[in-house]
């Protein structure tokens, strides 16, 4: 049995995930669960995208699949915590994220973080905002 080797070789040496400011007014409401959301992806998303990194390429399909259809079909229970589906549409969403994030050069920015896996340009956290909050493996 061979092993297959990652589609992200580089990624695990240059993990990035920092906040970055709302791009609109929010109500007091939407400003609780933006705060919340890109609190826990401060934390999530590091370790998602080293557990996708981790991953054989034949996996990252299904992976896909499997988060768009949780995240699409349980996205309420991310925004209505008292549903029994939350825990999974948030692993759904962290795991969606950190694909993303590995996919698309110079990362993605969603939900009040910005998250990437190599240096490039314009990059939010190279900004140097002593406000920033940063999450970096």
């Amino acid at each position: 049995m061979t092993r297959s080797s990652s589609p992200f070789p580089q990624a695990e040496q240059h993990i990035t995930v920092v906040t970055v400011p709302a791009p609109r007014r929010l109500t007091e409401k939407e400003q609780v669960f933006h705060d919340g959301l890109a609190e826990h992806l401060l934390f999530a998303l590091p370790i998602a995208m080293l557990e996708v990194c981790r991953m054989p390429a034949h996996a990252l399909d299904p992976l896909r699949a499997k988060a768009a259809t949780a995240i699409g079909s349980r996205g309420d229970a991310l925004q209505f915590q008292k549903t029994k589906h939350t825990a999974e549409a948030g692993t759904q969403l962290d795991l969606g994220l950190a694909y993303l994030a590995l996919m698309t050069p110079g990362g993605i920015t969603k939900f009040g973080v910005h998250a990437c896996a190599a240096p490039h340009a314009n990059c939010p956290a190279d900004a140097g905002d002593c406000d920033q909050t940063e999450s970096t493996t």
